[in-house]
């Protein structure tokens, strides 16, 4: 009789073990029958939450996949099919019913969603972001860019091309999106020591691709007399490249320079269009938003800041950037 009792009590406590946490370890090894290790692992899900579909966060969700294929975990990625905050919070809300193990957004509106992830880490899940912040929640923590320093660089690129003197025309997009007001804050800091730089316009195109090429066409109808025109989102650089092509302009006629390495855009600085971008480095962050989860999970902490940092792209490395 006692022995039957220790028996239940050991396996209730092995169960514990098991089972304790978020989602559990990752793999645990029990010693089988003929004394062979077998992995026993208890599957965890994990969700990348992107601001809207867009070929930007591809290489993301790319090596994201390739991670968690190769330790077992489940990964789920959605975006709203327009960049609105409300459909951001609706994907969350059903996140958090699911009871995922973690979670990794990019806020479409820090200020909207704070609120929502504080809900889902108080439901034990663990919530980190990425490419934009949400510094009035309790995620735990933050990698990309520093958008600030991005955009100071994006600003001395300008002042560079211009030899300091000249006239732009930017287009932003959400205006709610920190990420992007980092950017141009750092943009127009750094102008302020070049003060034969002059901004003549700034117009958000909502992330939407045909709002802003309207913004893009009619800045330049109301500024003729423009030299470079910036984008600050990655929707910026392909709509500005489709006007430029439908103008037969290239690079010499009037510069773009611009943000991320979407595809239209290194192809952009391929066909001479684009001067020069200046680049996020998301291929790295998929793998290491699937660690830092397992890593939460398993009751351990990360960064609560990582900079992954920035990259300038031209004719001169737009094939080999990757490797700096």
């Amino acid at each position: 009789m006692k022995k039957s009792v220790y028996r239940i009590i050991a396996l209730l406590l092995m169960l514990m073990l098991i089972f304790v946490g978020c989602g559990g370890p990752s793999a645990t090894e029990t010693e089988g029958e003929e004394g062979q290790s077998q992995e026993v692992a208890e599957q965890r899900t994990f969700a990348i939450v992107y601001p809207i579909v867009h070929p930007f966060f591809e290489p993301v969700t790319e090596e994201a996949q390739k991670y968690a294929d190769s330790i077992g975990v489940e990964l789920l990625t959605y975006a709203p099919d327009k960049p609105d905050a409300r459909q951001q919070v609706e994907i969350l809300e059903n996140l958090i019913a699911m009871k995922v193990d973690g979670i990794a957004v990019v806020p479409t509106d820090s200020e909207t969603i704070a609120p929502i992830v504080n809900k889902a880490i108080d439901a034990g899940i663990q919530v980190i972001a990425f490419e934009s912040d949400i510094p009035k929640s309790n995620r735990a923590g933050f990698q990309g860019t520093d958008n600030y320093k991005a955009g100071l660089a994006l600003g001395e690129e300008i002042a560079k091309r211009l030899d300091g003197k000249g006239k732009l025309i930017v287009a932003t997009g959400l205006p709610t999106q920190l990420s992007l007001n980092q950017r141009l804050d750092g943009m127009k800091k750094a102008l302020e020591a070049y003060p034969e730089v002059e901004i003549l316009d700034i117009q958000s195109g909502q992330g939407d691709p045909t709002i802003t090429m309207n913004v893009i066409e009619s800045m330049i109808q109301a500024y003729p007399d423009f030299d470079v025109f910036s984008g600050i989102d990655a929707t910026g650089g392909p709509m500005a490249v489709a006007v430029w092509k439908a103008k037969g302009w290239t690079k010499d006629d009037k510069m773009i320079i611009t943000f991320d390495n979407v595809p239209e855009n290194v192809q952009g600085v391929k066909d001479g269009i684009i001067t020069s971008l200046i680049s996020q480095k998301q291929w790295l962050w998929g793998e290491q938003l699937i660690k830092d989860m397992m890593t939460l999970c398993d009751g351990g902490s990360v960064p609560n800041y990582v900079d992954t940092g920035n990259v300038v792209i031209d004719i001169n490395n737009v094939d080999t950037y990757m490797d700096e």
